[in-house]
């Protein structure tokens, strides 16, 4: 009977340390992501690595080989804040997703209770919704738009799944203009519609900065 209280106060004794040091573990990850967050948002303007480029029949083969400047005309000073948002729910997710199976391990030896069980996975279902709904409207939103050299072609900046930049550039006669769809530049989102595909982007007159009407009323037409 000894011998076997011993084994069970070891196993106990054991099973507590590991979940210490995972706890451990991920405090420490998510500190580490949350200082990478802070440090990165403001990257946003002045760098990206990925570049999705759609040509229409207006963008012929000199245009895709030439290194085009693109010059701002619009900027959403906010979406740094979006960024690292984004992120930040990124690494929360993970780290109550990656809690789940140690406390169900736990559980299934009896060293926790059923509601705290139940508590961890409800939290890690919740974070992946919030997570979906959080990253499917982040990545829509615009930071910068900007305008080619030859204003021929126009670069919309956005938010990746990551919160990475990402920069679609797309013919101008490809963006629908904004009076034609019948929306208010007052409102606070103002809908970015393009003919080649029924996928949408947002931007925000209301709190973001026209850097050049002349140029966004070329590319967006006329707005109040």
């Amino acid at each position: 009977m000894f011998q076997i209280y011993s084994v069970e106060l070891a196993a106990s004794s054991l099973m507590a340390s590991t979940i210490a040091s995972r706890s451990s573990f991920f405090m420490s990850f998510v500190r580490r992501k949350y200082i990478y967050a802070a440090a990165s948002a403001n990257s946003f303007f002045t760098t990206s690595k990925h570049t999705d480029v759609r040509r229409g029949a207006e963008v012929n083969s000199a245009s895709r080989s030439a290194d085009v400047q693109f010059t701002v005309f619009y900027r959403f000073p906010h979406i740094t804040t979006a960024r690292f948002i984004s992120r930040l729910k990124l690494y929360q997710t993970a780290v109550v997703v990656l809690a789940v199976p140690p406390t169900v391990y736990s559980y299934s030896i009896g060293a926790v209770e059923l509601g705290l069980c139940a508590g961890v996975t409800g939290a890690s279902v919740l974070a992946l919704i919030m997570l979906y709904i959080a990253a499917n409207f982040f990545q829509r939103v615009v930071g910068l738009v900007a305008l080619s050299s030859d204003q021929k072609l126009v670069r919309l900046s956005h938010l990746t799944f990551f919160g990475r930049r990402n920069d679609i550039i797309v013919p101008v006669d490809d963006i629908v203009p904004i009076s034609d769809v019948g929306q208010r530049t007052n409102d606070v989102l103002v809908k970015v519609y393009r003919y080649s595909t029924t996928d949408k982007l947002y931007m925000s007159l209301l709190y973001g900065h026209i850097e050049n009407r002349e140029t966004f009323q070329k590319v967006f037409g006329i707005i109040d």
